[in-house]
């Protein structure tokens, strides 16, 4: 098989063809690096390319397989992760100039668990300082670059995984999720990205503090991908039990009704949350996708949802405000310091008092979620109420990052809410890429990802891009 068609594949299509003996791990390998090699220049998706490390790992792979060696789901692919998880022997930068030699000494419970997976990881991904912005760039490995149009956000802070997804480097990325971090990306670079209900994925890195609440309660471990079956088999891969994270949980088997059409509320705006023309179409054409399938889709707002956003931005920024605030500030860079204080000036500063009541408001819109969902199992937003922000928009003033919070309030609404979400490439925006974020309860992973599916067939397979000029 050629070179150029390798890349092209999936990672299903590549785990197949790897185990059916098409083509070695190797080849599959060195056809995703010399793909880095031709593309990555010029959006910078790859911050640290693991050339020497990924082709002794897939010489590995391909020993395994000839010595009839018991085989993982991702054996021998080339895949990308996000360096903001520890990867034994690498940096783990989080986009800051101090951390550049933080060298991790383990494995991260999703990095472990894609090498158990057989993954051959060819590369870490770039993301803002922090992964406190929903763009990317930091002072350390610069800029990534939309593939799409250079001129517009990559979204963040999964930004690279989904610059190199998009463009063929490797056949998936894996992201994180916290306030839109995986759903976001994905949608500016036309591609599938999910998070899992919180508590789905093992999500430990290494460091020297515990994780602050919003985060324990919130972030979730994800994939973006070209395929929603990658997206499944990225997702099953990453839930395998770590028990460095006691908060992980497994799940019981889904239920056959998962997968079956059921009604769906639909929000296509409202006067705290403005669409744009174009968004909203592309929202009411997936809805008729799912109506076609003999889903029951109704226009109705879910509970609470501009507040929730607004709520959940405000948690977490209270918590980085009386645990490291200055240090961030500090540590960050510029543009970090410039996105960091515009946001926070559009939120509200909380006492005690106020920080323990916006945990109790937070319980009580995920309750009305929760009887939301008894009657309308799945829920379909936009991911951005407007069209994919240009690069740098928070840098701008306190009300343009305004703007933005109000356009992408659903992203850490729901993952505020720790509900399992995609993000669906169903259209465009101003010739860019528009995705639409399919919602579902607690562990209902499977109804979502039957609903992308549906979606998927009228959309059709999505190709990796060549990086365009603007």
């Amino acid at each position: 098989m050629e070179d150029k068609q390798i890349w092209e594949l999936d990672a299903v299509a590549t785990a197949a063809a790897i185990r059916e003996r098409k083509f070695t791990s190797r080849e599959a390998v060195m056809a995703a690096l010399n793909r880095l090699d031709a593309v990555n220049p010029k959006i910078n998706a790859v911050v640290n390319v693991l050339r020497e490390e990924a082709l002794a790992a897939a010489d590995a792979a391909d020993a395994a397989l000839a010595n009839g060696d018991l085989l993982g789901p991702l054996h021998g692919v080339p895949i990308t992760t996000k360096i903001n998880v520890d990867l034994a022997g690498q940096p783990t930068t989080n986009g800051l100039v101090a951390l550049k030699d933080a060298v991790a000494r383990t494995d991260s419970a999703p990095v472990a668990n894609l090498k158990a997976a057989g993954a051959v990881i060819i590369g870490q991904t770039n993301i803002p300082a922090f992964c406190y912005r929903w763009f990317t760039s930091n002072d350390l490995h610069g800029a990534t670059l939309n593939p799409w149009n250079p001129k517009i956000s990559t979204g963040g802070s999964s930004g690279g995984a989904a610059a190199a997804a998009a463009t063929g480097i490797g056949t998936l990325a894996h992201g994180n999720d916290v306030a839109g971090s995986v759903r976001l990306p994905a949608a500016a670079c036309g591609l599938y990205g999910m998070k899992a209900t919180m508590g789905r994925i093992p999500g430990y890195t290494e460091g020297p503090v515990e994780k602050p609440m919003t985060i324990q309660a919130g972030a979730s471990e994800g994939i973006i991908a070209r395929s929603v079956r990658d997206i499944r088999l990225g997702l099953e891969v990453l839930a395998r039990p770590d028990p460095r994270d006691p908060d992980h949980i497994v799940p019981a088997a889904a239920s056959s009704d998962e997968g079956r059409p059921c009604r769906v509320a639909l929000f296509a705006g409202s006067s705290e949350l403005p669409v744009h023309p174009e968004v909203e179409a592309t929202l009411r054409r997936a809805a008729r996708w799912l109506e076609e399938a003999g889903y029951i889709v109704d226009e109705v707002a879910p509970p609470r949802l501009a507040e929730m956003g607004r709520l959940w931005m405000t948690l977490l920024y209270a918590e980085t405000g009386v645990s490291g605030r200055e240090m961030l500030l500090e540590m960050g860079g510029e543009d970090f310091r410039t996105a960091y204080l515009h946001t926070e000036a559009n939120l509200p500063t909380l006492d005690m008092a106020g920080f323990v009541q916006a945990w109790l408001t937070r319980h009580t819109i995920e309750r009305a979620w929760s009887q939301f969902f008894q009657t309308y199992p799945l829920v379909l937003t936009p991911i951005s109420c407007q069209p994919i922000f240009p690069v740098d928009y928070d840098l701008q003033s306190r009300d343009t990052v305004g703007e933005i919070m109000t356009a992408y309030s659903s992203l850490p609404a729901i993952a505020g809410l720790g509900l399992p979400a995609i993000s669906v490439p169903a259209g465009s925006t101003n010739g860019h890429p528009a995705g639409v974020q399919i919602v579902s309860g607690w562990f209902n992973e499977e109804r979502c990802l039957r609903a992308a599916e549906i979606m998927e067939a009228q959309i059709g397979a999505i190709a990796p891009i060549d990086p365009k000029a603007d």
